[in-house]
């Protein structure tokens, strides 16, 4: 099959295990990489819960005979994953994650026979995701599974702190960014996840084609852009979705001016300034004056 025919990744979308259609990307992606690499069979997940729950890697260790590194720091779940998948190929930590100590992750692989440049990384553990991936030296796995937080538009290089008791997310371009200085080219984009190749195998898995992150990922039905008018005024293209939450605040939501204070500033009359003037030193008092 030439180069130039490969169909889509995303034509490939579906799920035995996984959330939003990795399980068939995955599986044609590590297909066509067979073509021209020899795979290894090796696959590492953490945040790994009980090993099956949306899990993308199950399905490599069930049906394709993988071995993997599973790492999960909950006791209950991590039992449920000895049960779950029993066998000796598949290694399993009882360890929380961390960017040092015991729990990083290149210090748990070097406890393993896990080749430096195994078949798949998976990367969920709604936070400091980009931060786990920026910390991985030595091990350079052939594909890259990563959440992002699908509520941040492409535009922005947002990265949250490198803190896992916040749990933001980080916006798709980052990721991208980071990707591109560790050598890794897009491959496809799925309702929570980007899909990186290594750049030496992306003519295997993509053939001549190289697309962008606003061609594989639409924004609409997730971001809205956020601004103030003149008038003081919140506006936004559409309700800010907290779609963990259930919830869906419009403009009205978000308001900091009263009504009657929402007017360009030199039209204000003598009242309204008196009341503008007031409200502000209320603001920076609780807020500072940065908000």
């Amino acid at each position: 099959m030439s180069t130039e025919s490969l169909k889509p990744l995303s034509d490939f979308a579906q799920n035995t295990y996984s959330q939003t259609g990795e399980d068939g990307i995955l599986a044609e992606c590590l297909s066509r990489i067979s073509k021209t690499t020899e795979l290894d069979k090796w696959c590492v997940e953490f945040g790994a819960w009980d090993g099956v729950h949306l899990s993308n890697t199950c399905r490599l260790i069930r049906e394709d005979g993988y071995s993997a590194v599973l790492v999960e720091g909950n006791e209950q779940r991590f039992r449920e994953q000895q049960q779950n998948l029993p066998e000796d190929r598949v290694l399993k930590f009882l360890r929380w994650v961390s960017l040092s100590g015991e729990g990083r992750l290149e210090t748990i692989l070097a406890e393993t026979p896990i080749p430096h440049d195994f078949d798949f990384l998976s990367i969920d553990i709604d936070g400091c995701d980009w931060h786990i991936w920026n910390s991985i030296e030595a091990y350079r796995p052939k594909v890259v599974c990563i959440e992002f937080n699908p509520t941040i538009p492409n535009c922005l290089p947002y990265v949250q702190p490198a803190d896992f008791e916040v749990k933001h997310g980080n916006g798709p371009r980052a990721l991208c960014d980071l990707a591109g200085k560790k050598g890794y080219v897009l491959a496809t984009v799925t309702g929570a996840n980007l899909i990186f190749v290594e750049a030496s195998l992306a003519d295997a898995v993509l053939g001549s084609a190289r697309p962008t992150l606003d061609e594989l990922r639409p924004e609409e039905g997730y971001v809205s852009y956020v601004f103030a008018g003149y008038n003081g005024e919140v506006v936004s293209t559409g309700p800010v979705n907290l779609f963990w939450h259930h919830l869906k605040l419009g403009p009205n939501r978000m308001r900091v001016l009263p009504k009657s204070l929402c007017t360009y500033p030199d039209d204000y009359t003598p009242w309204q300034r008196i009341r503008y003037k007031l409200r502000r030193e209320l603001w920076r008092a609780r807020y500072g004056k940065s908000g």
